[in-house]
């Protein structure tokens, strides 16, 4: 009977990194998304690959920025593709031009910059 009157906290703790997004979780690793295979050319003409989906965001960058996103293609914080969470932030770091996904990795960048950096390379 105790379970129930704590249940609303539990299930409000549960949702905070839903709502968060990637500013609450970091991975280990940045690994790109795979596509699923498919077995005949016309699957192809209706699936996304990572890349279309990254492409919203990344067209409301100049010509010279969207180069230079494409380029990177993944937040070295979160491990998103640039652009599916709107148009890329881009921070500089020691001179060097970063990308990332959203504000909430803008922190986390800044504070230890040489962690996310090997993440690009």
């Amino acid at each position: 009977m105790r379970f129930w009157k704590f249940a609303p906290v539990l299930l409000g703790g549960l949702l905070i990194p839903v709502i968060y997004g990637c500013s609450s979780t970091e991975p280990d690793q940045v690994t790109p998304t795979a596509t699923p295979a498919s077995d005949t050319a016309d699957d192809h003409a209706d699936a996304k690959s990572p890349m279309d989906k990254m492409m919203p965001g990344l067209k409301e960058l100049s010509p010279q920025d969207y180069k230079s996103a494409m380029a990177q293609h993944i937040c070295p914080v979160s491990g998103e593709m640039l652009g599916t969470m709107g148009a890329p932030k881009k921070v500089d770091v020691d001179g060097e031009a970063i990308w990332i996904c959203c504000d909430g990795c803008k922190a986390k960048l800044l504070a230890e910059p040489d962690k996310y950096l090997a993440k690009l390379k």
